[in-house]
């Protein structure tokens, strides 16, 4: 897939920084099939290229992502929808390079989970997270059955999985889930300090200590592949069903 023929994400590579953004601001930058695809085609790409040291993953607009469009886990092809979910975080825990989320507005659904997937996440005071599987009638996603209550520790988990409600960019700072908060408006200015600092370093220090870091998470792929065979299963039933009909129709 050729980044100039993507509609849904922009790739921008420029002095060692690889811009991944997610396009669809009428939609709140919401992850259809398509996107999904894009997404792990610009990743690769720049996790790849001699010319990007560091990869931002971004929202354009005032959002970051309201996660999966629900329209293509009704009117779609779920099966399709479970397989490129599978993808972007086969895809995000594969990278060998830096990955830095710029956090804005809503992070919801995977809008959340990806970033436990992140180096390093940097957020707007005014961004609101959630983890809403329980309250569509599904099950968690990208491991996050793992590794969020590893990130957040397993009481916070529990509660905002098993709720599903919103929480503050405060709360996911105290509980280390993100490493900054900044002002609306300016999380790109912040995480582009830091980035500067690690662009100091040289590419293979990064990439060995990433390695290292990453050998502690080696199960991670399986265990999203089985809380997607699980997610599937309950996407099936009568309730999940209508739970999202619900959603959509509003």
């Amino acid at each position: 897939m050729n980044p100039d023929d993507f509609t849904d994400v922009r790739l921008h590579i420029e002095n060692k920084i690889a811009r991944v953004i997610i396009k669809r601001p009428d939609k709140l930058n919401a992850i259809r099939i398509q996107t999904y695809q894009e997404l792990i085609a610009a990743l690769r790409a720049a996790d790849e290229s001699r010319d990007c040291h560091i990869i931002t993953l971004e929202g354009e607009g005032e959002h970051f992502t309201a996660g999966n469009d629900l329209a293509d886990l009704v009117d779609g092809n779920p099966a399709e929808v479970m397989a490129n979910v599978q993808g972007i975080f086969d895809t995000a825990a594969s990278l060998k390079k830096v990955l830095i989320a710029v956090v804005e507005g809503v992070a919801v659904g995977i809008g959340t989970t990806i970033l436990l997937h992140c180096d390093m996440v940097f957020a707007s005071s005014s961004t609101r997270f959630r983890l809403p599987f329980a309250n569509l009638g599904v099950c968690p996603e990208g491991a996050s059955s793992v590794l969020l209550p590893q990130a957040i520790g397993q009481k916070a988990a529990r509660e905002v999985l098993l709720t599903g409600r919103f929480f503050t960019a405060e709360e996911a700072l105290n509980w280390g889930l993100i490493n900054r908060i900044t002002q609306p408006g300016k999380t790109n200015e912040e995480a582009l300090q830091h980035i500067q600092l690690l662009l100091q370093q040289p590419l293979a220090s990064l990439l060995a200590t990433k390695a290292l870091m990453r050998a502690s998470t080696a199960e991670v792929n399986a265990v999203v592949k089985a809380e997607l065979v699980e997610f599937s299963r309950l996407l099936e039933s009568d309730e999940t069903k209508s739970r999202i009909q619900a959603l959509l129709s509003r």
